[in-house]
């Protein structure tokens, strides 16, 4: 295992010869295989989209806390609205998350026009970022696919509908002492097929490889991307779901912290099972067919109590 998590350039795989997308999807394939996290350079998405996001879910964060709480979340299979300071439980084995967040996801975008969120662009930001985070995924797991031996056009169809979901998170400065065990965001691994973050200049974001906890670094210029346990089904354990969280700051505990993350989902009735080139006789399947909404509704459903 080397030192870092892996950087890829995924700008060769959208504008370069044979050869160059072959060499982007040996390297994605051996990232997520090794880490299950990269930081990806040249993913297709609007100039300036993110800063606007990041601008924007700021903007939300610093309301007064009677207007997030009106926004509240629906329910369990509809996860969008605002969710207060130790609500969350990513590990339910440990107390709420010392984070808040507003979620939306792609069955709940007419929300909008409901919720009355006194943020001037907050709906149309959030409807850009829900397109073109979707494009750029598409894009992202067309390599994927390839990467894993299948056609390239493999994942279209069933993430056509898609059913992602954007989440923005504050992680407020730590003004009292943690309970025991707890963390900004508890260990976790994501439920789709993969998700890309968008983190900003302070760190905190943990990847558990190999039984050790490494720091996905923040790099200008780049997306993370982790892989999701829908994707590791579909490889049959080739691409690595792993553990993360978001670890309490060592310094700066004054210092609020902020990411915007895309969860990019099949539709809830894509049936999810091995790919024929990811098992054979010496690497059988691990897993069971199971349809994406359903294993997306279990998975969601301990988060909360």
């Amino acid at each position: 295992m080397s030192s870092g998590i892996p950087q890829v350039d995924f700008g060769p795989f959208l504008g370069g010869d044979a050869a160059a997308r072959r060499r982007v999807t040996e390297e994605i394939r051996a990232a997520c295989g090794e880490y299950g996290f990269l930081n990806v350079a040249n993913l297709p998405l609007p100039t300036g989209l993110i800063q606007l996001v990041s601008a924007k879910a700021k903007e939300f964060f610093a309301l007064p806390a009677e207007v997030k709480e009106a926004i509240g979340r629906s329910d369990l299979d509809v996860i969008s609205g605002y969710v207060g300071v130790a609500v969350e439980h990513l590990d339910t084995q440990q107390p709420g998350d010392l984070k808040e967040s507003f979620s939306l996801n792609q069955a709940s975008l007419a929300l909008l026009d409901r919720w009355h969120i006194p943020v001037a662009g907050f709906r149309e930001t959030v409807l850009e970022l829900h397109e073109a985070a979707a494009r750029a995924c598409a894009a992202l797991v067309r390599a994927m696919a390839l990467s894993l031996g299948a056609p390239e056009d493999f994942f279209e169809d069933k993430h056509a509908p898609h059913a992602s979901t954007a989440r923005f998170f504050h992680y407020p400065p730590l003004t009292h002492p943690p309970g025991d065990g707890q963390l900004r965001a508890g260990s976790h691994t994501d439920y789709g097929t993969v998700t890309l973050v968008f983190q900003d200049e302070v760190e905190g974001l943990e990847a558990l490889v190999d039984g050790r906890w490494m720091t996905v670094p923040v790099v200008p210029g780049t997306v993370t991307v982790n892989v999701a346990d829908l994707l590791s089904r579909w490889s049959n354990g080739i691409y690595r779901s792993v553990q993360h969280r978001v670890a309490l700051p060592s310094a700066n505990a004054e210092r609020s912290r902020y990411s915007n993350v895309f969860f990019y989902n099949p539709n809830s009735a894509a049936t999810v099972r091995c790919l024929d080139s990811c098992c054979d006789a010496e690497r059988p399947t691990r897993y069971p067919p199971i349809a994406a909404g359903e294993f997306l509704r279990q998975r969601r459903a301990a988060q909360y109590q």
